[in-house]
């Protein structure tokens, strides 16, 4: 039975964003609320009644009590740009995303360096360090576009870097984006000896012999990145992410291939129909790969609940972390414990550092959540546009660049991702949350020099 709730004045109250997650048979069981990052279970009484409700605003006596139960019917404002925590202070005319970067997570400064020479990394390196800035732990991103730039170089750059942390009293990890054919058994050795994690970028992964992704004689692709693979793994073991591209090939495919190979750690960049061969459409894709994303999803939070850690699906989990983060970009300039403070070199750096810096220009902040009427900025009317790591409301990723425009075709492949992470978001709300930080806490799996614990469950953020 519901409760009974005393009637708001008319006007008093609104009704925050919201986006229901319908199910085959057309009930809802879930609304996601995409102002506070939170998934709301809804009751079996109006899992039939609360998404047409929501669309038409018919809204009657026991529905409209709930949501103002559940605070999805709310008397603060509206989020806007100017009243988020922390935006005051923000550098006027902050308008730079490049190939570098720093920002903040929790008790860790990330810092960012794509196609730097030697010198400018080493200097970007000491200007970091120079502000000390707090941070318990730094971690360099390092990458050259996928090219391995020598022994030497790296080594320079993680002495120095270790020989700064280390008179701060801060730890340092490295993690270094790798071509799979730029690997072989001496660099694979190094890489182990410098504790580097790496994730290395493997390309398409092959479709099954014989099957609709077959060529045209039958034959399924061979892929060369399995020695890399393999090489690698013997040598970082859970330090290792792999990166591929899925055009022809079966999601689950992928998946089970990663655990018959012992891979700890997956991620995936799935190919809309226009982009893969001859760009004609594949009936049913969409929905395969909704179905095998389900798949997956079910199967981590199964080995969860059985006190077993799954392999690490970065698609989905990577937007769980920025749920539990409370990540968006909305809050992403102040709340402790999501992106706040985050700062593109082009603020922080010495002239001096930019010079082998491509600078690309981020887009222009909305002035308040709900404008929808830019026309080149197609995310703001999109409900996944908080969680989804592509949308132009949050800044790109640290690990998954993917730096392709939105379109109809691709953004509904990214809002399906979307949808199975947050249905994932709610399992774990019903795990054991030592289980769930052992997924998302890397060095409780790892204790390893240059990665840090934390002391507390704080940093997930589970609305149940």
């Amino acid at each position: 039975m519901l409760p009974v709730t005393t009637m708001p004045m008319p006007g008093a109250l609104r009704l925050r964003a919201l986006h229901p997650l319908i199910e085959g048979d057309g009930s809802c069981g879930l609304i996601y609320d995409l102002e506070r990052a939170a998934v709301v279970e809804v009751p079996e009484e109006l899992q039939f009644h609360v998404a047409p409700a929501l669309e038409t605003g018919d809204l009657d006596e026991a529905l409209l009590g709930w949501l103002v139960n559940e605070d999805l019917m709310t008397s603060e404002g509206g989020l806007g740009w100017s009243g988020l925590p922390g935006a005051a202070g923000l550098p006027e005319g902050v308008r730079w995303w490049n190939l570098g970067a720093i920002y903040r997570m929790d008790d860790e400064l990330h810092v960012r360096i794509d196609l730097a020479r030697e010198e400018t990394a080493l200097e970007v390196v000491g200007f970091v360090f120079q502000q000390g800035l707090s941070a318990g732990r730094v971690k360099l991103h390092l990458g050259w576009g996928g090219a391995f730039p020598g022994t030497a170089p790296l080594e320079r750059v993680v002495i120095e870097s270790s020989r700064l942390a280390s008179r701060l009293g801060q730890e340092i990890g490295f993690e270094l984006t790798l071509d799979a054919r730029e690997v072989t058994v001496a660099r694979a050795a190094f890489l182990a000896g410098y504790a580097f994690q790496v994730r290395l970028l493997c390309g398409s992964f092959p479709a099954p012999a014989g099957g609709f992704y077959a060529d045209s004689q039958g034959r399924a692709a061979s892929w060369e990145a399995e020695r890399p693979v393999r090489l690698l793994l013997e040598a970082l073991g859970e330090r290792l992410t792999v990166h591929c591209v899925l055009d022809r090939g079966r999601l689950l495919d992928l998946w089970e291939w990663a655990k018959r190979r012992g891979v700890r750690r997956l991620d995936a960049m799935v190919l809309e129909d226009g982009e893969v061969g001859d760009g004609v459409a594949i009936p049913g894709r969409l929905r395969e790969i909704r179905n095998d994303l389900l798949s997956i999803c079910d199967e981590m939070a199964d080995e969860l609940a059985a006190q077993r850690l799954p392999v690490d699906f970065k698609p989905l989990t990577r937007i769980v972390d920025r749920l539990m983060r409370s990540e968006p970009l909305d809050q992403a300039y102040g709340d402790p414990g999501g992106f706040s403070g985050l700062v593109p070199m082009a603020d922080a750096c010495p002239p001096s550092c930019l010079d082998s810096l491509d600078l690309r220009p981020l887009p222009e902040l909305p002035d308040a959540l709900g404008e929808d009427d830019d026309a080149d900025n197609p995310c703001p009317g999109c409900w996944a546009r908080h969680a989804c790591g592509h949308s132009s409301y949050v800044a790109s990723s640290q690990d998954a660049e993917d730096t392709r425009a939105a379109g109809e075709e691709r953004c509904a492949l990214w809002r399906t991702e979307v949808e199975v992470a947050l249905r994932f978001y709610h399992r774990l709300a019903h795990t054991d949350p030592l289980q769930v930080r052992q997924l998302f806490d890397e060095s409780l799996r790892e204790p390893a020099p240059g990665l840090s614990r934390r002391e507390d469950l704080g940093h997930l953020r589970m609305p149940f």
